[in-house]
Parts: C-alpha cells; sequence; structure tokens
C-alpha cells in the first residue's frame, strides 16, 4: 500500500506519534513513510510533544460521577406514565396498533369537537324555566278560552 502525506498526516492525528499505535496493515509503509520523509518525522516529533504535554496535565477527580451517569441513563431508558400511555394512544407507524388507532382518533375528533361547542353555545334552545312559564301562559289561555264558550 502507497502512502501519501495526507494518509500518514490522518494516521498520526487519529493514533498518535507511535508506530505501535497504528493500523497494522497500514504500519509498515507509513514506518517507511517517516523514514524516508522529513515532513513525517517532524510532524511525529510534534505531535509526540503534544502527547507528553496532555499526559502531564492532571485529570481532575469528579467523585459519583460514573453513578450520576448510569442513573441519568436509566432515567432517559425508562418511560414515565404520560409517556407510555402518548405510546400506547399514538404508536409508532411500525406496530399495527398504529393502523388502527390513528384513524379513529382522526374519526373521533369531530366528535369532541361537537360535544366542547355544545357545552359552550346553547344554539337558540332556552333552557327549562322559560319552558315551564311558557307552558303556564297557554294554560292559563286555555282556561280563559273554555269560559268564553
Amino acid at each position: 500500500m502507497n502512502m501519501t502525506p495526507e494518509r500518514f498526516a490522518q494516521l498520526v492525528e487519529t493514533h498518535g506519534s507511535q508506530p505501535a499505535r497504528w493500523p497494522e496493515q497500514e504500519r509498515h509503509a507509513a514506518e517507511a513513510w517517516q523514514r524516508d520523509n522529513p515532513a513525517a518525522q517532524a510532524l511525529c516529533r510534534e505531535y509526540a510533544q503534544l502527547e507528553a504535554l496532555l499526559d502531564a496535565l492532571p485529570t481532575p477527580v469528579l467523585p459519583g460521577l460514573e453513578q450520576r451517569v448510569l442513573r441519568r441513563a436509566a432515567s432517559l431508558a425508562g418511560d414515565n406514565l404520560l409517556d407510555q400511555a402518548m405510546d400506547w394512544l399514538l404508536p409508532h407507524g411500525d406496530r399495527l396498533l398504529a393502523w388502527i388507532w390513528r384513524p379513529a382518533l382522526v374519526a373521533c375528533l369531530p366528535l369532541v369537537c361537537g360535544i366542547y361547542m355544545a357545552n359552550f353555545f346553547s344554539f337558540g334552545i332556552s333552557g327549562p324555566e322559560v319552558a315551564w312559564e311558557e307552558e303556564l301562559a297557554l294554560l292559563a289561555l286555555n282556561d280563559y278560552a273554555e269560559i268564553a264558550e
């Protein structure tokens, strides 16, 4: 395999300056490229200095970080009751319930809107109190009509 300057730079950037870390199938070509190319040697020296500086940095101690990450992952994995109910009502498209529930819910939408509107509007229908008053007035008129005959 022929090594190019771009591929060698990518190997060093990805795996570091130590040839032991490079992929085995490209290691021999990269080592030969490094031996014969002064720019590749300079690049390896730069990355070796960078690796030494990074290794010298202290690692901060974060107590309980692992437990917090695991708890957070567990809480994200477990759905709460509302999520489970919504998943049941509106299942994902690849399940059989999606083919049944979604059209049924769409068909029920006008019914729900009609019930909602009926609760807030009278549409010209008066309440029961007015109906009794009209009935009593008609009965009173009916009685007067019989007396006149």
